[in-house]
């Protein structure tokens, strides 16, 4: 935090905004109502902080995360597209470099068939941002990675940090308070011996062999996801596997 330049005074009021949430939450999961009274007597903040954090919150759009989570899964599934369909692979298996319009196989075409509900050129930015693909000198696309990762200190790559902590977190606290038969998957493969000169040979093996896994996984997700139309017909919730790589310089200094 001190390196992005967030200090403990910003840092208390996302603790703030996250305790208020919570607690509001909790009351109605509770089916007791989450007045600013009670919300401030359990959590210790100052009612009319609270009054202002519910406020804003209030008046914020609350789909925005879950169309970011969308809006990211398409373009995953865009990259996936570009890697696996024979029309967009040499006879190597290599994705080809493709133009931006025109028929099969192009950009366009390529999003329209993988992202539905998103406008190419939307796609090719964020792409582009990520690094994803790069265009050639003759002006044709290329795919760089087989996934979509966001990174480096803008917003939406805080964004991703916050959400993946809250994901780990979520699994490791649900799995503290419940009975075996109902834990969610953790694990891990580490060693604390390992040379500094063989770190670029693990990150390709985790690369090769953690995005096989995360590909595969997704064509079962995906094969057994129910239609957006179907919503209101049955319940349905966000499911799957996140994979991280584990890197501690300092393995002796764990405090």
């Amino acid at each position: 935090m001190l390196r992005e330049g967030i200090t403990a005074s910003e840092f208390g009021s996302l603790a703030d905004i996250a305790f208020i949430k919570a607690a509001r939450d909790k009351l109605m999961a509770e089916g007791i109502d989450p007045s600013y009274s009670r919300i401030a007597a359990i959590t210790g903040i100052h009612r009319h902080a609270v009054s202002t954090v519910l406020n804003e919150l209030e008046s914020q759009s609350p789909n925005e995360s879950t169309t970011k989570r969308h809006r990211r899964h398409r373009l995953d599934r865009v990259l996936s597209g570009w890697f696996e369909d024979p029309r967009y692979t040499d006879s190597s298996g290599n994705p080809k470099e493709i133009p931006l319009d025109g028929p099969h196989p192009s950009f366009s075409e390529l999003v329209r068939s993988n992202s539905g509900d998103i406008y190419h050129g939307i796609v090719l930015d964020e792409l582009q941002r990520v690094g994803a693909i790069e265009t050639t000198k003759n002006g044709e696309l290329r795919a760089v990675s087989r996934r979509f990762v966001v990174g480096g200190a803008d917003a939406n790559a805080l964004h991703h940090a916050d959400e993946v902590a809250g994901e780990v977190l979520r699994t490791l606290i649900h799995n503290l308070f419940s009975e075996r038969d109902t834990r969610l998957f953790e694990d891990e493969a580490t060693t604390a011996c390992l040379p500094a000169e063989a770190l670029p040979q693990l990150k390709k093996w985790i690369k090769t062999r953690a995005t096989a896994l995360l590909d595969d996984l997704q064509g079962w997700l995906d094969a057994n996801e129910s239609p957006v139309e179907q919503t209101e017909q049955q319940p349905r919730l966000r499911a799957g596997l996140r994979i991280i790589m584990v890197k501690d310089d300092n393995p002796e200094k764990q405090d």
